[in-house]
């Protein structure tokens, strides 16, 4: 009666290909730490070469990883990266788009190529990710696409034009793919994280570290592992029925006001 709920059958991502952008990254690892751990094998991608130890990290800690270095503003080495995958393993499950940067410049003082690369890497990648992986994952019947959002999709601080359009583009792009893809078994959903301490954050910075740990309900900043359980829930069978939705995992930052 109660089989087919048990949290390790609905969570399972066992003989399950996961494919990740930015794998060299903080929150990647937190990621990635959660997907294997429920059994998936992992395909990191970066353009920085530090992927390949962090897929042999995870390898050492017995996970099933590979590392891929590329850039994936180039669309011609995304189509191959992802045919391999395919090639390689017969399937691919689950995608995500984490790959991003930030230039952080008043809007005055913006240069149209700071602007236009924030975008290349952050929208354009993102959707050349996911359009590739979903024409497998529409002819399987099956697939998992999850998309990094962030809290700057809902609110903004200075210094951020380009990132914070950036993130609410992810969004509004997670929904519109999700109308399109209705009805084929491929889902597409995006994780917006709160103020997570990684290499990229301000979390070093004091005033701004004790600000936004004293302004959190949480009481803290967030960790990439804090992201593991909405990922998992995203990836697996136990999300099937969420769809085009954004799922903020801030620590209740945004539900709060002075």
């Amino acid at each position: 009666m109660f089989e087919d709920y048990a949290p390790e059958k609905i969570f399972s991502l066992a003989g399950r290909t996961v494919f990740i952008t930015g794998g060299a990254g903080g929150i990647a690892a937190g990621l990635c730490r959660g997907f294997a751990a429920a059994g998936a094998r992992l395909v990191l991608v970066d353009r920085d070469e530090a992927v390949i130890a962090r897929a042999e990290e995870f390898r050492s800690a017995g996970a099933d990883a590979t590392a891929q270095v590329f850039d994936i503003t180039d669309a011609a080495a995304v189509a191959v990266a992802i045919s391999r995958v395919k090639a390689e393993t017969g399937r691919l499950d689950v995608v995500v788009n984490n790959a991003a940067i930030i230039v952080r410049k008043h809007f005055l003082d913006l240069g149209l190529e700071e602007w236009q690369r924030v975008m290349d890497v952050n929208v354009t990648a993102s959707f050349t990710v996911a359009q590739q992986a979903a024409k497998i994952m529409v002819a399987q019947g099956s697939g998992r696409i999850i998309n990094l959002s962030s809290i700057m999709n809902y609110v903004s601080r200075p210094l951020l034009t380009p990132y914070v359009t950036s993130k609410g583009a992810i969004a509004a792009f997670t929904r519109a793919v999700a109308a399109d893809l209705g009805g084929t078994g491929v889902t597409i959903n995006a994780l917006a994280p709160g103020y997570t301490a990684t290499e990229f954050s301000q979390a070093s910075q004091k005033d701004f570290h004790d600000f936004v740990r004293d302004w959190t309900p949480a009481r803290r900043w967030g960790k990439p592992e804090d992201l593991c359980g909405a990922a998992l829930l995203l990836a697996s069978d136990a999300g099937a029925y969420i769809n085009g939705q954004i799922l903020y995992v801030d620590g209740g930052f945004l539900a709060v006001t002075r």
